[in-house]
């Protein structure tokens, strides 16, 4: 297989890409070689490659993943797909349920093991008997990881910060003073973290904004949201569900669908979500809660600090938050409004 080397694209994605289209090789006895590898401006792509199989031929665009948990997929390459691009996600190590979610939605997709799914009009590739080995599945580094998302989570809604004290950063994260030198030499390495000039002096900025915001959303979906998860609850009084919106929001504020209809207009919500800064119980009493496993009210912990909003929505978490929210959700009307919401407050 041809290989070119890139600059942008990390050690890991090319790992990945080199594995994975290997074993495919292999399995299928087809000619595969990368185009292109990049990191697009903003635009989710890393590239793309050519696959040759009984005398068809395609090329994919294609996006890496070292690693997909949970329900939460590349939004962008799925855009891409009803938009009748011909695209590729490669990863690592994709779960079982999302593998037959992906097939669903017919997402192509490459494991590293060689399982996959590529259908297009020439071609017709479903492989999903290879065991995934050890070596396969990841080891990823803090920046995705609790500390770091909550450190991303800061960075991209206020990136005057990086030009800030290790303090400042740290008290605005909520986390360790000194974890912040070795998470901003990791986002540096993912290639999301650059240096330029700022009024005669040096200046970092974040380059690759948006890829970096989908990448963020993903990894609160898989490692963050899950920590901070409380528990599913119900109204006992079915006409507050009806007017949620006059409910008085004292030690909680609205996030996932509830924050997209505040801040869009666009959504009626079916799921509430709230973060909370009271305790449980408070709120349970406040708002006439009950437990309930299957209930459509989801209690999630506030994970950072009390400070101004981005939006005139004090009720509302930030926009970067209720963009994650929506994005990682199989809801089209909530990817729907995921977007517009992204157009309004966060490009």
């Amino acid at each position: 297989m041809q290989h070119e080397q890139s600059n942008i694209m990390n050690m890991k994605e090319q790992e990945t890409l080199q594995i994975a289209t290997e074993k495919l090789a292999q399995l299928t006895g087809a000619t595969i070689k990368n185009l292109s590898l990049h990191h697009g401006p903003d635009n989710g792509s890393d590239g793309s490659i050519e696959i040759k199989l009984n005398n068809r031929t395609d090329i994919f665009e294609i996006e890496i993943k070292n690693e997909l948990r949970g329900n939460s997929f590349p939004v962008s390459l799925m855009t891409k797909q009803q938009n009748g691009t011909p695209n590729l996600l490669i990863s690592q190590y994709i779960p079982m349920p999302l593998k037959k979610e992906l097939k669903t939605r017919e997402i192509n997709y490459l494991e590293a093991a060689g399982n996959c799914f590529i259908s297009t009009q020439d071609m017709f590739i479903y492989i999903n008997d290879q065991q995934v080995t050890d070596f396969r599945v990841p080891t990823e580094g803090k920046l995705w990881k609790t500390a770091g998302l909550k450190f991303l989570f800061v960075v991209l809604r206020f990136p005057e910060l990086l030009n800030s004290s290790y303090r400042a950063i740290a008290e605005e994260a909520g986390i360790a003073l000194g974890s912040i030198g070795g998470l901003l030499e990791e986002l540096t390495r993912e290639g999301f973290l650059h240096t330029g000039n700022n009024n005669g002096g040096k200046a970092l900025f974040i380059g690759n904004r948006n890829r970096l915001i989908e990448r963020w959303a993903e990894a609160y979906r898989a490692n963050l949201r899950p920590k901070e998860m409380i528990g599913n609850f119900r109204f006992l009084d079915k006409a507050a569900a009806r007017s949620w919106e006059n409910l008085e929001t004292i030690g909680f504020k609205w996030g996932g669908e509830n924050a997209g209809a505040l801040l869009t207009k666009y959504l009626q919500p079916e799921k509430f979500t709230i973060y909370i800064t009271e305790s449980r119980v408070k709120l349970m009493q406040s708002l006439k809660l009950v437990p309930d496993p299957a209930g459509n009210v989801e209690m999630i912990q506030q994970f950072w600090p009390d400070e101004e909003t981005e939006t005139s929505h004090s009720a509302t978490v930030p926009p970067l938050l209720v963009y994650a929210d929506l994005i990682t959700s199989f809801d089209s009307r909530n990817r729907e409004t995921a977007d517009r919401l992204k157009t309004q407050y966060l490009d």
